[in-house]
């Protein structure tokens, strides 16, 4: 386990010093035909990526929307349950999705682009809960611990011997199930949590992480059909949002944490990284 999470260390430090390093390969025409007839999918999941009376919406979106309009991509996003959306661009060349982990069991099975949002990861329990968790091993002996259906969160835990898990296909009203005493810990990152808590008029102090699950990446992950000179219009369009400021803007509109060029971007040493 200590030579697999420092692989998997590694890993995200050579991903962070790529996705900053510059791209210069010169585009063709075809590259760039192709690159705008990617068909792209999400998941309706605030405040990454969520329908409003606008339309599709979140920090997840208004990154990879920034990075289609340089391209000349309509924009046009379809938004499906997340593992419906996994199956379809496994499959499909010329398929991407986001907001998604890039973690060790994907590695192989996508092409990533990113990352496009740094967030962290926790175990959350109501304020007052009688449940003692001080640690992941803690978390095994309660009920019903509610995580995305589909998400790595789920696969990491099932890989672990988790038995409670609670797989949760329309995770926007999780807060609500936590206080309702549906499930007794919510995984979730810091920023679904507070967007939740504002919208469901929860204070501050009502709930409380439990355990730490690390800091990781999100990625606009293509098929792995997808050729490399598709993906690279892609790439390039992202470095050139980093080195205008945009990326900075998008991220800090929706309190994310915004990497500089150069930060290490990793999960902590005590747990892999866990989301969609």
């Amino acid at each position: 386990m200590i030579m697999r999470r420092a692989i998997i260390l590694a890993i995200f430090i050579v991903v962070a010093l790529w996705s900053h390093a510059p791209f210069s390969a010169p585009l063709s025409e075809e590259s760039i035909t192709e690159a705008q007839s990617v068909k792209i999918y999400t998941e309706d999941f605030a405040p990454f990526n969520y329908m409003s009376d606008g339309g599709l919406t979140g920090a997840g979106a208004e990154m990879v929307r920034a990075m289609a309009r340089r391209l000349g991509h309509n924009g046009n996003f379809e938004v499906l349950p997340w593992k419906r959306a996994l199956k379809i661009v496994k499959g499909v060349p010329g398929a991407a999705v986001f907001s998604m982990v890039r973690t060790a069991e994907r590695e192989d099975e996508f092409k990533w682009v990113g990352p496009i949002l740094i967030t962290h990861g926790w175990l959350y329990k109501m304020t007052g809960s009688k449940l003692d968790i001080k640690e992941l091993d803690d978390a095994r002996k309660v009920a019903a611990i509610g995580v995305q259906a589909g998400g790595a969160a789920e696969q990491f835990l099932r890989a672990q011997g988790f038995k409670n898990l609670a797989a949760l296909y329309t995770p926007g009203n999780a807060l609500q199930l936590l206080a309702n005493e549906r499930i007794d810990l919510w995984e979730a990152s810091d920023l679904v949590m507070e967007y939740q808590r504002k919208k469901y008029n929860f204070d501050l102090s009502d709930v409380e992480p439990a355990v730490n699950l690390g800091t990781y990446a999100l990625y606009l992950a293509f098929s792995h059909q997808t050729p490399d000179f598709v993906i690279y219009p892609w790439k390039q369009a992202l470095e050139e949002m980093h080195r205008d400021g945009t990326f900075a803007a998008i991220g800090s509109k929706y309190g994310m944490t915004v990497p500089d060029d150069g930060d290490d971007i990793a999960p902590a040493p005590e747990f892999e990284p866990m989301t969609r």
